[in-house]
């Protein structure tokens, strides 16, 4: 693939995985849900992009890219819930710089993911790694997934960061997304129980069982 540099290139290839038990191959969809089944309900979420119903099999490339700049995501990735009980969404983001070369990406350890800034909506609760690393971002999706819906778009964009030097001249980004999913229970503490076993988090909700805060 020919890329036109100015400064910098850069090459977004996007992963996804939907968890729960299986997987979505690297740069390309398999096309299957992921279920789990939980006493008599089915527990299904999928990844696709809200315009197409699908995911992208391609890498998304930008040319002429400045420090500085906003760039608008291609694609508009959303979680639906194709189960038959409510849910509670979380994704799961990667991003790294690397090389990309022949539909390969090779991570590079030395460079700083803070210098990646992903700009999401309103309608996700976004929580950083605490630990200091700068390459993993959660978002909670703040409102119960109903049978059916689907989450407003994970991402809107990405902003490269105006203090990168030339050392991250021609570099990609990779970003990974997974996804998994947390039941509704009926009342707010099973609620916050069943998150913070399966996520390790204790969330406060609003009265209509929206998230409000969450902390580790």
């Amino acid at each position: 693939m020919k890329r036109k540099i100015v400064l910098m290139g850069v090459a977004a290839a996007l992963t996804a995985t939907a968890l729960i038990g299986g997987s979505l191959a690297y740069f390309q969809a398999d096309g299957q849900e992921v279920q789990q089944q939980m006493n008599t309900r089915t527990l299904s979420i999928s990844l696709k992009d809200a315009g197409s119903g699908t995911l992208p099999e391609e890498t998304v490339l930008f040319d002429d890219v400045m420090p500085g700049a906003d760039l608008e995501m291609e694609h508009r990735l959303v979680v639906e819930n194709t189960g038959d009980t409510p849910v509670y969404a979380r994704v799961t983001l990667q991003k790294v710089w690397g090389e990309y070369a022949d539909h390969s990406f090779t991570k590079e350890f030395d460079k700083d993911s803070s210098l990646i800034r992903l700009e999401t909506g309103d309608d996700w609760y976004i929580m950083e790694n605490t630990d200091g690393n700068d390459e993993t971002l959660y978002l909670y999706y703040r409102t119960p997934l109903e049978e059916g819906g689907q989450t407003a778009p994970i991402l809107k964009g990405l902003r490269i960061a105006e203090s990168i030097t030339n050392e991250y001249a021609n570099k990609g980004i990779f970003l990974d997304v997974q996804v998994d999913a947390v039941q509704v229970s009926e009342s707010e503490r099973a609620r916050q129980d069943a998150i913070l076993t399966e996520w390790g988090v204790w969330p406060e909700f609003s009265g209509a069982g929206e998230i409000i805060s969450i902390e580790e």
